[in-house]
């Protein structure tokens, strides 16, 4: 638990910066428009667009959807300590279960008291009291701490749209 990795940042040149940039606005321009904003061709819009998507730095294109209109209006953190001498296998497990859970909406390996967060989206308080349940019968976890979001104030999601001191080249 204890190895922090930081990845290796992807490069990126000026261009790459500005059509990311624009495309964080609105996912669903055009290459030709992009290009006609950014002064480059749609082709070479294009090309850029599948090298991004090949190395990994667009990860993929999706419509944000309202939770609440899927009546998902329970949202929580869970926060996970793990037993000190736990067998690797139990906390396979245990990411495992986080992992395939339709209501685990994102997981985290974190620094601190805590060894893990995970982010819930669901539709009734009772929900993440089964989820805990099912996530206790790992015997993986010492100790587990819920917050639930009483109220969301902002919601940024994602990167998009970027802003400039986002995209700010390395000095």
């Amino acid at each position: 638990m204890n190895n922090v990795r930081m990845p290796a940042r992807p490069r990126l040149d000026r261009a790459d910066r500005r059509l990311l940039q624009a495309l964080s606005r609105d996912g669903r321009r055009s290459a030709a428009a992009l290009g006609k904003d950014l002064g480059v061709s749609r082709q070479a819009v294009a090309q850029r667009l599948r090298d991004l998507e090949r190395r990994g730095i667009i990860k993929g294109y999706r419509a944000e959807v309202d939770p609440a209109a899927l009546g998902l209006g329970v949202r929580a953190q869970i926060r996970l300590s793990l037993e000190g001498a736990l067998p690797r296998d139990r906390e396979k497990e245990l990411v495992r279960r986080l992992v395939a859970h339709p209501m685990v909406r994102s997981v985290y390996r974190v620094s601190g008291e805590d060894c893990v967060v995970a982010q819930v989206q669901c539709r009734r308080i009772e929900d993440v009291n089964d989820l805990l349940a099912d996530l206790k019968r790992t015997r993986a976890i010492q100790s587990s701490r819920t917050a639930f979001v009483l109220e969301t104030i902002v919601e940024k999601g994602g990167l998009g749209p970027l802003e400039d001191g986002l995209v700010a080249e390395e000095t």
